[in-house]
């Protein structure tokens, strides 16, 4: 390195000579010489590489342009294609002695939407029309700390369908009816995750955070032939503790999948429900063959909120494309089922127009009690939703 500086020394003063005697160019070819000398003897051949996280460029850690509160955030959205089936239990009265002793007549059971939806109509035929299917649109927001060790998403879920109902039976003469029902189910979903390196493109992700939801239900019957009209809705909200658990692995430059699911449990959920019905004179009273006298109205409420128990379980795949440095695409398929199970122990409010419509209301609520198998005892099977995603997705990784 000494005698190369030696040189690079005597070809400086050769290229002041130049140019002192009129040569600039044969001057500045010497300098560049000169340069090339010294990068050789002060610049390392072996540079340390620069540290790239291993997780920068998965999927959900994609870094953007705009740090905002010392981290990246993301903004995007889910269009879902959904697909819903109801269980409710024990629905027809054959399946147990005591339902069919206490509610005492064969009338077409109750819907498996909604809860306090108890049905007097006739039941020989039936033909029903499904909507189980419902498209939606789910917003989600995401922000990662720089560190890649931690961050929070927010994510919203929703989802309705009807059912429409007409039956047909021969009790006491021809008789027909109609009923319908309307489900409603919304999910805000706030978590913290926590990164966690498997290998430089693997890694997993848990997640802790809440569920914050509301399951209701419209539904309405009627009957002319038996002069019946009933009006029945309830809605279930509830406050949940969510934990779960996900893992991401980033194949080829700009793919990855994620793999995963969560579940959530609360036993302070709560339910409040109201059944309204009206009979006209000369209609067939409910859960009996005879007629009655005069008008019948009457309103079954609860007068205070009903203790339930709600427990979820989620499970996602979901494949990612990030064709862009700011852009993803994604497609995935979700399996949510909700399991509630109520306390159904404290009698209902009643609000009756005449002394015949409250005794009419007080035998509605013993008869149609033994059909609520979510009542938190007698080992009677819980309710349950399931819903079922199709969706494609976009974020914006700012």
């Amino acid at each position: 390195m000494l005698a190369q500086e030696t040189k690079a020394t005597e070809m400086e003063l050769e290229a002041e000579s130049y140019e002192e005697r009129g040569y600039p160019k044969r001057a500045n070819l010497i300098r560049e010489k000169i340069k090339r000398i010294r990068k050789e003897n002060f610049q390392t051949k072996n540079p340390e590489p620069v540290y790239i996280p291993s997780n920068a460029t998965l999927t959900s850690t994609n870094n953007g342009s705009l740090s905002f509160l010392d981290g990246t955030w993301e903004f995007g959205f889910r269009y879902m294609r959904q697909y819903a089936d109801f269980r409710s239990g024990k629905e027809w009265a054959l399946d147990d002695g005591q339902v069919a002793s206490q509610a005492g007549t064969p009338y077409l059971p109750r819907s498996p939407i909604g809860y306090q939806n108890i049905r007097s109509l006739p039941y020989l035929m039936e033909w029903e029309e499904t909507r189980k299917n419902s498209n939606t649109f789910s917003p989600k927001i995401s922000y990662q700390h720089s560190s890649k060790k931690w961050g929070i998403e927010y994510m919203y879920l929703q989802f309705f369908t009807t059912r429409n109902y007409f039956s047909f039976g021969d009790i006491g003469g021809f008789q027909s009816g109609y009923q319908t029902d309307r489900f409603m189910g919304a999910d805000h979903k706030l978590i913290v995750q926590i990164f966690e390196d498997y290998s430089h493109n693997k890694k997993f992700v848990w997640e802790f955070g809440l569920r914050i939801g509301s399951l209701s239900t419209n539904s309405s019957q009627h009957s002319q032939t038996l002069g019946q009209t009933g009006l029945f809705r309830d809605t279930i909200q509830y406050v949940a503790p969510s934990t779960g658990f996900k893992f991401v692995h980033q194949f080829f430059e700009n793919y990855s999948y994620e793999l995963g699911g969560d579940l959530f449990f609360t036993p302070v959920g709560n339910l409040k429900y109201r059944r309204d019905s009206f009979t006209s004179i000369g209609g067939m009273s409910r859960f009996s063959g005879e007629r009655v006298v005069t008008d019948e109205v009457y309103s079954l409420f609860s007068e205070n909120r009903i203790q339930t128990t709600i427990f979820g379980l989620n499970i996602t795949t979901q494949v990612n494309w990030a064709p862009f440095q700011n852009h993803k695409f994604h497609l995935g398929l979700q399996s949510i089922q909700y399991n509630w199970r109520a306390n159904e122990s404290e009698l209902p409010g009643i609000r009756a127009l005449n002394p015949e419509s409250y005794l009419a209301g007080a035998r509605d609520y013993y008869l149609s009690s033994a059909f609520y198998e979510a009542d938190g005892g007698k080992g009677r099977p819980i309710r349950s939703y399931h819903i079922s995603n199709l969706y494609f997705g976009y974020t914006y990784v700012f």
